[in-house]
């Protein structure tokens, strides 16, 4: 005969049992829990890497407790120490590129893109990045880049940067290819150089952003902070490129500053628990 759920509820549940459960959660290195005389738990503390925020692992702790077993634990009793350092614990993160968007004021002679990068099992969490400048294919390119740039310095670890330091169209063996330059800034100053490549199999700025998200890819998955992720696609407000308050963005079919559009490479598709 199966059990019913009040079977269910008066099964006891051991120290062992409920740390095994915890160590299972995302970022958990270890955790201990405390019970009192009565088998009742009192504190519960986990050791965890900085992959997932302090508030995101004592709601883990509170939801994998009350789904188990149907026990109730005041966040209160649950302490968080995050180390950094640690190998990751999450699967790596690796942006996809969602859209690229070139815009030009024909009138001055310049041109903005916007790069936006996407989460791959969550396309409604986007990440956009702008960069503006002389509009000629020489400066699109760079302009693509450093968009993409902008974009994946919303999605990593404070004081940690992407800075771009070059890109270019070379050829090798008979194929055209974007080439970008990425330096990794730490926060005690030093650097580590990336290099992406993408064949010239899309249009200009869109191999340049692809170039580009391939050089930093590698080295997302320890900075990614999934804490912040992005900003839904609905009403998104876009970010300057230089930093800054958010900024209007206005409609992808009217152009801004009253410019006619022009077509140019690149250009896409517009309690406690007795415990044994």
């Amino acid at each position: 005969m199966a059990e019913s759920d009040k079977d269910k509820l008066k099964l006891k549940v051991t120290v062992d049992q409920v740390e095994a459960l915890l160590g299972q959660l995302p970022g958990v290195l270890s955790s201990r829990i405390v019970v009192n005389d009565w088998g009742a738990i009192e504190e519960v503390h986990v050791l965890a890497t900085t992959e997932r925020s302090a508030k995101q692992l004592v709601r883990d702790v509170e939801s994998s407790l009350a789904a188990r077993w149907g026990m109730n634990i005041d966040h209160k009793k649950i302490s968080v120490a995050q180390v950094t350092g640690m190998e990751p614990t999450l699967p790596p993160v690796r942006l996809l590129l969602s859209n690229v968007q070139s815009v030009v004021d024909t009138s001055r002679g310049l041109m903005e893109i916007t790069v936006t990068l996407a989460l791959p099992d969550d396309d409604e969490v986007t990440f956009s990045g702008r960069a503006s400048g002389p509009y000629s294919r020489h400066h699109s390119l760079r302009l693509a880049a450093q968009a993409t740039v902008d974009a994946l310095n919303q999605t990593i670890a404070a004081r940690h940067i992407f800075s771009l330091e070059d890109v270019k169209l070379v050829v090798a063996a008979g194929y055209e290819l974007v080439v970008a330059v990425v330096a990794l800034i730490t926060p005690r100053g030093e650097e580590e150089t990336l290099v992406g490549a993408a064949l010239m199999l899309y249009e200009p700025v869109e191999a340049a952003a692809r170039a580009t998200l391939q050089a930093t890819n590698r080295r997302l998955g320890r900075l990614f902070l999934r804490r912040r992720r992005g900003r839904p696609k609905p009403d998104a407000a876009a970010a300057p490129a230089g930093g800054g308050p958010p900024r209007d963005v206005p409609p992808r079919d009217v152009p801004p500053r009253d410019v006619p559009p022009r077509d140019v490479p690149g250009e896409p598709p517009a309690g406690g628990e007795d415990l044994g």
